[in-house]
């Protein structure tokens, strides 16, 4: 194994980045999870996703404010739980006015693949949690110009790739590694903790190319602000997985997979847009009816409710259909 690193330099100090680091309960930046434990030499710490165990950590050294060293496993996925447990260090100095922040592993290629892909999206995400500076960039504009609902094209990739390499996910650089392939994925779980943002960076431009992506990116003066990903159920394989649809209920219906809108244009009806254009869409195809999948219980975090907000498929003519554990299914006859 060999040690390998991301770092970023953050507005805040030394102690403020610690405090964040190591607080409990939920993480915003560190993929919405739910953390337990103490952050002491000997203890243990644990990260939850609705309940289930993600990750789990022996603190191997903690010293305030300046370096925790963690022997972690993850257990998202079975084949990383199987790995044997890597070493996870985060160092904070003071840098100029503020802290440069390393975090650094020595782990199997498996597990050093996700760090590659994410840790930089993780630190972002961090300097967002600590720094006033970095949300200010982020902040909802006041008003904006007319919302313009184009369909994703192959001539259009290059707009998408700009929407999500720059302004999808600036406010939760976690998620930045998807590109939205959570909604196309026909992966296992092993198959898909085992891809990078760069796979699926790839592999999206590829299916747009093809031709084999429905989609949509809303503009505000001629720049791409928000995207909605759609089609016929049974050929969302990421949607026919995650949610356990049953293809033969689905003949002849389509779905609303995701939203992302980015941060600074929310507020401002561009996802009603991009809903109401998708549903033209769908019916001029002959679809019988379209489905959504709205959280059970909504999250302040717009992150969490990217599937959609209850209240906005209701007002659209959206009604029950049935619950999962997670999500409503409200459906509506085209």
């Amino acid at each position: 194994m060999t040690r390998k690193k991301h770092e970023l330099h953050v507005n805040a100090s030394p102690d403020v980045v610690w405090q964040e680091i190591t607080k409990q309960g939920r993480n915003d930046w560190y993929f919405l999870l739910d953390v337990d434990g103490t952050f002491a030499t000997g203890e243990r710490v644990v990260w939850k996703a609705g309940g289930e165990f993600a990750e789990e950590a022996d603190v191997v050294e903690a010293d305030p404010p300046r370096r925790l060293e963690l022997r972690t496993r993850l257990l998202f996925a079975p084949n990383l739980a199987a790995l044997p447990p890597h070493l996870l260090v985060w160092e904070v100095v003071p840098d100029n006015g503020g802290s440069l922040v390393t975090l650094s592993w020595d782990a199997t290629p498996l597990a050093g693949n996700l760090y590659e892909s994410e840790g930089e999206g993780i630190l972002r995400g961090l300097r967002l949690a600590v720094d006033p500076s970095a949300r200010a960039e982020l902040k909802r504009l006041p008003e904006i110009g007319e919302i313009d609902v184009r369909d994703v094209t192959p001539e259009r990739v290059a707009d998408y790739l700009d929407f999500f390499d720059h302004s999808a996910f600036r406010d939760f650089p976690a998620w930045q590694s998807c590109y939205c392939m959570e909604t196309h994925r026909d992966h296992t779980d092993e198959e898909w903790s085992e891809r990078t943002g760069v796979d699926n960076r790839t592999d999206m431009q590829a299916m747009i190319r093809d031709g084999r992506v429905t989609a949509l990116l809303a503009y505000v003066d001629g720049k791409p602000v928000g995207w909605c990903n759609y089609g016929e159920t049974t050929r969302l394989s990421g949607v026919m997985m995650k949610l356990k649809l049953d293809a033969a209920e689905h003949s002849g219906v389509g779905s609303i997979a995701c939203f992302v809108i980015a941060a600074p244009y929310r507020g401002h009806g561009v996802a009603t847009k991009l809903l109401d254009a998708a549903l033209e869409r769908l019916k001029a195809r002959g679809l019988r009816a379209v489905e959504a999948y709205p959280r059970r219980q909504e999250d302040s975090s717009a992150q969490a409710n990217y599937r959609g907000s209850l209240r906005m498929y209701e007002n659209a003519g959206f009604e029950p259909y049935r619950e999962t554990e997670r999500n409503f299914v409200v459906r509506k006859t085209l």
